[in-house]
């Protein structure tokens, strides 16, 4: 589904990412792993368009994505999250889940800012579209609330609505759980899985969070120093010497045993 072939990235003489070969098989859902500063929010910029690689290819859908814009490779259905979830803090959380479908949209600008019967049609049918996602998503309840107000966990749910609404084939989440508790965090599990069940959809994730990860992961990718260091099934990964020496250390080691 997403395959990179030798990607590197450097910035200042410092290898970020150097010559990392993967794929995203479609319907797993894959995790990338690994210490802080290891590259790996650089390679989702690689594979989503926000950085280009100064060398290797990226293809989505047996398509070279190489050097597309982030808004030609989320229409093709490669989708991301951030880790920052106050971007649009002033609407409602309703509001700003029609906002991502604007991917989506028919009209015209004109239509939008004339407010013709096209555009108003695709508001009323995006506005049914937001509540369905925030159903789905449990954040019903809080629809008609700015997005400032609600509490953090539930804003790192509507990062992943709000993803949801550009209709992804594979959706990329950058560290969803940080900041959250462990209710948070099973809640955010559950909704996952749920993601790939219920909706189709291929997830590949950053994480450091070893038990979320553990726990849906089909496979695990590290990344060490900018370069993959390992990869397989979480069992295999987490009894890996190399591994647990660079990132797990020798008592994730024996808990997972």
């Amino acid at each position: 589904m997403l395959l990179t072939e030798d990607i590197s990235i450097s910035f200042g003489g410092l290898k970020a990412v150097e010559k990392v070969s993967l794929e995203v098989r479609e319907g797993e859902i894959l995790s990338l792993i690994g210490p802080n500063g290891a590259g790996k929010t650089t390679f989702f910029n690689l594979v989503s368009g926000f950085l280009k690689p100064s060398c290797g290819t990226v293809r989505f859908m047996g398509t070279d994505i190489t050097g597309m814009s982030p808004h030609e490779i989320a229409k093709k259905g490669l989708v991301r999250t951030f880790q920052k979830t106050n971007i649009f803090a002033g609407v409602s959380v309703a509001e700003s889940v029609k906002i991502g479908f604007h991917l989506r949209r028919k009209a015209g600008l004109l239509d939008i800012l004339t407010h013709r019967r096209q555009s108003r049609q695709e508001d009323l049918k995006a506005l049914e579209r937001a509540e369905e996602l925030l159903s789905f998503t449990s954040l019903a309840p809080w629809k008609g609330h700015l997005v400032k107000n609600i509490p953090y966990g539930k804003q790192r749910l509507l990062g992943i609505t709000l993803a949801l609404a550009a209709d992804p084939k594979l959706l990329l989440l950058d560290e969803p759980a940080t900041g959250l508790n462990t209710v948070e965090t099973q809640e955010l599990m559950e909704l996952i899985l749920k993601i790939r069940t219920e909706k189709k959809i291929t997830v590949f994730l950053i994480e450091h969070n070893m038990n979320l990860v553990a726990s849906i992961s089909d496979r695990l990718v590290v990344l060490c120093n900018g370069e993959k260091l390992a990869e397989g099934l979480p069992r295999e990964v987490s009894r890996d010497p190399q591994v647990i020496e660079a990132y797990l250390g020798r008592g994730y080691s024996r808990a997972a045993s």
